[in-house]
């Protein structure tokens, strides 16, 4: 009779773990025995009152353009006020750059404008970047860093299932079946705290990174970059030859091209036309040596290959431009990845009138 009862351990042992996990559930105990939230679900936390200011700017008549993008596009934020030219576009417009994250990919980015769409707020336009690095599987800022930052709901692991991997496609199931998991429980921590009455939430982190994502940071002009043919030997070698192997080394290396980065930026288009989102998927101006460095590393031209024929010729919501092809002025670079802060309001004139070309952009 003993002996038969020793059969039934091993699913009364999984019967409770499968219980205890269930209590995860309910939503005051699991806040109090999570783990903290780390950068990337920090900033998926903040957005809401990111939108919920870009709602108020609408409100008094001023145009919203949001900046999606890594650090090339984090320069739009290095200007308090971009100077827009009225002979491209009369309104005021502010532009957001709290969504431009530096070494970030598609994956993050999709998750934002979820978040953008979910807090009822529709931008007058989305400037999204489109770097050749962000489609490197390999890359160390790839979709595999970000993952293991974020805890999602499970709407959201839903959602993105069918772009992962097998290998994600697994963790992403075995998320939903154990909420614990999902949320990197601990038990002692949860009872504590909810005795204590406090939560994970109970922590300054959040209140800097959130400072730092409104605080704009106008650029020193001292260190506003180099025109193309005013390098001095020991700065080109610096700011363009080391500099663009420390980019290859970190991005560029095993290069291999990422179905789960593209099925996102993919996802993000979709995303953009279902919701009637003016969008321009523009490429930013590299250096002349590391563009053929790259090219000679990812095989050529990937906007063309791969950006344009995500869109519709006929879309009603999306336009495409790279300023990589001679499309700007501007020939001042800080290093051999990114332009000057001095070029923002010519790329910001060239997006603009490319966004003039949406019809349901107005």
């Amino acid at each position: 009779m003993n002996q038969k009862r020793i059969y039934f351990y091993p699913f009364f042992i999984i019967f409770t773990v499968f219980l205890i996990d269930k209590l995860v559930c309910i939503p005051e105990l699991r806040e109090a025995g999570r783990r903290a939230y780390k950068s990337g679900q920090n900033v998926l936390v903040g957005l809401p009152k990111v939108w919920e200011e870009d709602k108020k700017f609408q409100s008094e008549n001023t145009k919203v353009a949001v900046v999606t993008g890594t650090s090339r596009s984090d320069i739009f934020h290095e200007w308090e006020n971009i100077p827009v030219n009225k002979s491209t576009y009369e309104n005021p417009v502010y532009f957001e750059t709290r969504s431009s994250i530096k070494a970030s990919e598609y994956f993050l980015f999709y998750l934002m404008i979820q978040s953008m769409t979910k807090s009822g707020f529709k931008p007058d336009v989305l400037f999204l970047e489109f770097s050749e690095e962000m489609l490197n599987e390999n890359n160390v800022y790839s979709y595999k860093s970000k993952w293991q930052e974020l805890m999602l709901h499970e709407d959201e692991l839903i959602d993105i299932y069918p772009t992962f991997n097998f290998k994600f496609q697994r963790e992403i199931l075995t998320k939903l079946l154990f909420v614990s998991y999902n949320y990197h429980f601990s038990p002692t921590q949860g009872v504590s705290n909810w005795i204590k009455g406090k939560t994970a939430n109970d922590d300054t982190y959040f209140i800097a990174l959130a400072s730092y994502l409104n605080k704009k940071r106008p650029f020193d002009p001292k260190n506003a970059g180099i025109e193309l043919d005013r390098f001095t030997p020991e700065d080109y070698k610096a700011r363009i030859v080391d500099y663009s192997e420390s980019q290859r080394e970190l991005l560029l290396t095993k290069y291999t091209f990422s179905e789960t980065e593209y099925g996102f930026l993919k996802k993000i288009i979709q995303h953009a036309e279902e919701h009637n989102i003016p969008t321009v998927l523009w490429e930013p101006q590299i250096h002349p040596y590391y563009s053929q460095l790259r090219k000679s590393i990812t095989g050529g031209n990937l906007f063309e290959t791969l950006g344009r024929p995500l869109v519709d010729p006929n879309s009603k919501n999306i336009r495409l431009i790279s300023l990589n092809e001679g499309n700007t002025n501007c020939k001042t670079f800080v290093d051999s990845s990114h332009v000057s802060p001095l070029c923002v309001p010519e790329i910001a004139d060239k997006l603009l009138q490319t966004a003039k070309e949406i019809p349901n952009f107005k």
